[in-house]
């Protein structure tokens, strides 16, 4: 009878050990899965990353592509500056890395970013109902100037308008 009662502890044993065994591998593999998965991020947006660990400090790989800032301990703000592909590190209090991710920068499918060339010249566009000149990287410079200075002059029309108000 002792020993029946002991073979059942045995064999409760090892089913006990490989269920937390079963769950510890599958909670390393969804966070593995996760850490594998890019911040993705439209230019010229912000986007919102919520994190589960207070971090200390953050390391943008390439600060012409994304920017970051810290809205609190566990709250990111991502804002898409250029297309391309950069990372982010996020050390805690004590220099440790918490997180090494890919951030992608691409244009949203609904921006109504037009693209013209003209041979080697190239022109953005973005269009709604009415196409209006963007600046974006590759732009010619013509071009990118033409834009900037019409913008110029339209915030300095408005800043007017608003102080005589």
């Amino acid at each position: 009878m002792l020993y029946q009662n002991i073979k059942r502890l045995f064999a409760l044993e090892r089913i006990l050990i490989s269920i937390l065994f079963s769950i510890l591998s599958l909670s390393l593999f969804t966070s593995s899965t996760a850490v594998a998965e890019p911040i993705t991020v439209f230019i010229d947006e912000a986007k919102i990353v919520e994190l589960s660990r207070p971090i200390a400090q953050v390391i943008i790989g390439n600060p012409a592509i994304a920017d970051v800032t810290i809205q609190s301990k566990k709250m990111l703000v991502f804002t898409g500056k250029s297309t391309g592909h950069t990372n982010i590190i996020l050390l805690d209090e004590d220099n440790r890395q918490i997180l090494n991710k890919k951030v992608h920068v691409t244009t949203s499918k609904e921006s109504g970013l037009v693209i013209v060339y003209r041979g080697r010249s190239r022109n953005s566009y973005h269009c709604g109902t009415v196409c209006n000149g963007t600046v974006n990287l590759g732009d010619s410079t013509k071009f990118t100037t033409n834009v900037l200075s019409a913008t110029d002059a339209r915030l300095k029309s408005a800043s007017k308008a608003a102080k005589g108000n």
